[in-house]
């Protein structure tokens, strides 16, 4: 898996805090519909994640596993992981692969990241490598 993502290179969490502090890294998953506001609580490996609903973090039920895909999450057990080429609302680009400091997209591109925040939540800043 290499380095697991616990926190980015600058040390902001990118795991499990997003109910209580508006810090970690938002996804969109499928569990028995598509979800915006999900968060990831624990990482399986590189692709896979346990991921939850922002209302849903203390309940371990409700809990999902679920594997990185390149678009729209639309059947069970898939999420969409993304960050931004050059800032917030920049080009957006869907993750195929993450490590604590390399991320990977769909087309093999590599990059370096870290969390950026826009007073609103935490987003993924990428830099080509």
């Amino acid at each position: 898996m290499g380095r697991p993502l616990r926190k980015d290179i600058f040390g902001t969490d990118a795991i499990g805090t997003y109910a209580t502090t508006s810090t970690g890294v938002r996804i969109d998953f499928y569990d028995a519909s598509l979800r915006d506001d999900g968060v990831i609580i624990k990482q399986r490996g590189a692709k896979t994640f346990v991921v939850a609903r922002i209302g849903d973090i203390s309940t371990s039920t409700a809990y999902t596993t679920a594997v990185l895909v390149s678009d729209t999450p639309n059947a069970a057990g898939e999420m969409n992981l993304f960050g931004f080429i050059g800032g917030n609302g920049a080009q957006r680009t869907n993750l195929a692969k993450i490590t604590k400091r390399v991320a990977t997209d769909f087309s093999g591109n590599r990059y370096t990241w870290y969390l950026e925040n826009d007073s609103s939540n935490d987003y993924i800043v990428l830099t080509a490598i």
